[in-house]
C-alpha cells in the first residue's frame, strides 16, 4: 500500500510540475492501480480507494485551473 501511495504521489507531482501530460498522468495512475489490485486484501480496499480519490481530486482541480 505504501509503495502505491509513493508511486502515485510521484506521478501526480510530475503532472503538477508540467512534466507529465494529463492523458499520461491518468494512464500512469491507472497502471499503478492495476499493479497493486491483485495483491490487496479486503481491509486494504478502503484506504486504497481514499488514496485514488485524493489523487483524482488533485489532478482534476489542476485541470480546472489550467
Amino acid at each position: 500500500m505504501e509503495v502505491y501511495r509513493q508511486e502515485t504521489r510521484q506521478i501526480v507531482d510530475r503532472f503538477l510540475h508540467y512534466r507529465l501530460s494529463f492523458p499520461k498522468c491518468i494512464a500512469a495512475l491507472d497502471a499503478a492501480l492495476s499493479g497493486v489490485l491483485p495483491e490487496l486484501t479486503a481491509e486494504q480496499i478502503a484506504p486504497l480507494r481514499a488514496i485514488a480519490l485524493t489523487n483524482n481530486k488533485t489532478v482534476m482541480a489542476e485541470m480546472e485551473r489550467r
